[in-house]
């Protein structure tokens, strides 16, 4: 056991004595900060002002910049000023009375010769001073005593004073035309005002109380304030208007009298309100109907048509919505907007052929950014309902290159006899037939697998060279290979169906003839089976897989097929299909419609599939959609203050992956003030109104039938007599 000891005694370590300062214990280090801390101020994004004050009056130290300041701020102050101190949670705001003075007591330790510099400096400097200064009684001065547990000052000389300069906002004018400011500060100024939005706002909330209560000592706030549930009910049943800055400014600077101005009359003046369509009006008049003034929230165009109703309609059509959701909307809010009726006639005489006219604009400037090239475009149809039921379709041309529509139509199924499935053939031949009659070049239409335009591209256009979307083909591929997987004895496949249709893509880009394609591809049913050479080329003479070696941890996980069993025979099936094989033609250019996918996302935000539209309002819907992509589907990533790219991550439910993608910058939309314009311009122009009849356009699918339906339709009377309920 004294053996033990004596190990463990000579195994331990001895002390050492501490080198430098002993250090001080948690108490005496803390008041050391408080000591050290009292003498300390924090000026953050002023600091550069600081400094040139003290350069500017030839001051050596940050003392005698203090003195300076405030001698000029006691000087000019009253008797009784408040004067509130933020050191930390135990501040308190105090009133100090103060006398007028003229110096500091601290004065007379400034060196005579940083004396002499300030008087050599003349009168100059001090009214470069004075003018410099904004009034103290609107400054709010924080005083922060920081108490940092890690880092300790080793001089107070190494420390630049700080403070923090809140603005009434009778100076915030004045602030913001000064230009001391660098661009770092302004910065730095900006992330600190992100990271307290929250005390901001707050702040924001008293200065404004101090503002409309504390004017010349006087209290001439008429703001209402909601403090009861009777407010709250006033409030809830009270009604919104529409008003316009302009006609606000009117009834600002009106001079109404509160007696009536027509002689032998007299009478008391009083307001009475009337609310038609979105605008209000109110009329001052006395008992006798005599009227001292009228007002209107709103400025009229011709035929007395607020125009806060026509901007109101044309905004409901041009910001993506329809009536019903703004109207819902409206309600909630008790706000008065334009009736059903007149959004319904000023959206047909008006606001259809402005953009059906500012389309015809836009097309022609896209076509003469592309003309005299030999334009590749991409073609896709969309219908406006799944399955076979479909009243509309919308077809789309889009370049390959720049990714601009260039043309876009619609067609309704009355124009097919009624067949829905004729809709994208024959709206494919209406949007060709448009760009070639305004002399477009095209060499090569890219489209999905459709039978009936395939023929048509044959029969009618041999000299455009017609290839398939890579996606839709890999996309059928992939079901053909799920599909055979369902059978017990070829469960196997499933594994395999996303290496084959990846080798399918990687075919597709590398092959530029038939042979090289069909030598690349056929390697798929030696490669499943874990051979990776053979004897009986295929093609061009390939009688081996295209990658290189493969490791042993790859080839021992990998569930290979067996060769000549019902998984191998079913695959063989599948990639030795002469049908298949018979459209590689098709696959070699290597195109695909990626970006016509994504942009018939965007229609259904202009045209939703559960709403129902006339011809005209799903054309123009669409033509909405068209111009929206080509200004904003070239938009930059947005990047954070270090240059970055900004990333979002987005969850896949299909494929159960997370994946990030670039975030954009936001849409812009140059475009919709010129469409107000117009629609403006024609209200202006019409000397008839809006009660006159609007022919259906020469190609409106109604002048062939009125009703989808084949039989006209009966009375609604006797439909409801004819009508038998279950219960009964």
């Amino acid at each position: 056991m004294s053996q033990f000891n004596s190990v463990k005694m000579a195994s331990t370590p001895q002390r050492k004595r501490p080198v430098g300062r002993p250090k001080k214990s948690e108490s005496a280090a803390k008041r050391s900060r408080i000591r050290r801390n009292v003498g300390k101020i924090n000026i953050y994004e002023e600091i550069e002002r600081w400094k040139q004050v003290k350069e500017d009056a030839e001051l050596s130290s940050h003392a005698e910049v203090a003195r300076l300041l405030l001698d000029r701020y006691f000087t000019t102050k009253p008797k009784t000023v408040p004067v509130t101190s933020t050191p930390g949670p135990s501040s308190q705001s105090k009133l100090v009375e103060v006398e007028k003075l003229t110096t500091s007591p601290g004065v007379s330790e400034i060196s005579q010769e940083s004396d002499r510099r300030r008087r050599e400096k003349g009168e100059g400097i001090k009214k470069k001073m004075l003018t410099s200064f904004i009034d103290p009684f609107e400054v709010t001065i924080d005083v922060t005593m920081e108490e940092d547990e890690d880092f300790e000052y080793e001089s107070d000389e190494e420390y630049e004073p700080s403070f923090t300069f809140t603005l009434r906002p009778k100076q915030m004018k004045l602030a913001e035309d000064e230009d001391s400011y660098s661009d770092d500060n302004t910065e730095s100024a900006q992330e600190d005002d992100d990271d307290d939005d929250d005390d901001d706002d707050d702040d924001d909330e008293d200065d404004v109380d101090q503002v409309t209560e504390t004017s010349q000592g006087e209290n001439v706030e008429n703001i209402s304030r909601i403090t009861t549930e009777e407010d709250v009910s006033g409030l809830l049943n009270d009604h919104v208007c529409l008003t316009y800055m302009q006609q606000l400014l009117v009834l600002a600077n009106a001079k109404i009298n509160s007696i009536c101005h027509v002689s032998n009359c007299k009478g008391a003046v009083q307001v009475s309100k009337e609310v038609i369509g979105s605008a209000l009006y109110l009329k001052w008049a006395c008992p006798a109907n005599h009227t001292n003034f009228k007002w209107c929230s709103q400025p009229l165009l011709n035929r007395r048509l607020h125009s806060g109703d026509l901007i109101t309609s044309a905004a409901i059509l041009l910001s993506r919505n329809n009536y019903g959701k703004i109207h819902l909307f409206a309600k909630m809010l008790n706000l008065k907007i334009v009736s059903k009726a007149t959004f319904y006639k000023i959206q047909k005489h008006y606001l259809v052929p402005s953009i059906d006219e500012y389309w015809l604009k836009h097309q022609q400037n896209m076509i003469d950014k592309h003309k005299d090239k030999n334009l590749v475009v991409l073609g896709d149809g969309r219908m406006d309902s799944p399955g076979f039921c479909a009243q509309y379709c919308s077809y789309t041309m889009m370049e390959n290159e720049s990714k601009d529509i260039l043309s876009l139509v619609t067609m309704d199924k009355r124009q097919t006899d009624r067949k829905s499935t004729n809709l994208e053939k024959a709206c494919f031949q209406v949007s060709l037939s448009q760009l070639q009659d305004k002399e477009v070049e095209i060499t090569e239409v890219v489209t999905d697998c459709h039978l009936q335009i395939g023929a048509l591209m044959k029969r009618t256009y041999p000299d455009i060279k017609h290839s398939y979307d890579i996606w839709h083909v890999a996309k059928n591929l992939g079901k053909k290979i799920m599909k055979a997987g369902q059978d017990k004895q070829c469960k196997a496949l499933l594994q395999w169906s996303q290496h084959i249709v990846t080798h399918f893509w990687y075919c597709c880009k590398k092959a530029t003839s038939y042979d090289e394609f069909l030598g690349i591809w056929c390697g798929t049913l030696h490669h499943v089976v874990n051979e990776h050479t053979w004897i009986l080329p295929y093609g061009q003479g390939m009688n081996k897989c295209d990658h290189g070696p493969l490791c042993e941890e790859t080839v021992a996980e990998r569930e290979w097929l067996n060769k000549n069993d019902p998984a191998h025979v079913a695959l063989r099936k599948i990639v030795l299909d002469k049908a298949f094989l018979n459209k590689v033609p098709y696959f070699l250019n290597f195109r695909s419609t990626a970006e016509l996918e994504l942009f018939q996302q965007n229609i259904l935000m202009y045209a939703a599939k559960r709403f129902a539209y006339t011809p005209p309002i799903y054309r123009v819907r669409n033509l909405l959609a068209a111009m929206d992509h080509n200004i904003n589907h070239g938009r930059e990533v947005r990047r954070n203050k270090n240059g970055e790219i900004i990333s979002q991550r987005r969850y896949n439910k299909k494929s159960g992956r997370w994946t990030a993608s670039p975030v954009k910058v936001d849409k812009t939309y140059p475009h919709i003030t010129d469409v107000l314009k117009s629609i403006l311009q024609k209200r202006l122009a019409d000397k008839e109104g809006m009660q006159r009849k609007v022919e259906l356009e020469p190609q409106d699918p109604r002048r062939l039938s009125a009703h989808l339906a084949e039989l006209p339709p009966p009375p609604t009377a006797i439909l409801v007599q004819e009508k038998r309920s279950r219960r009964q």
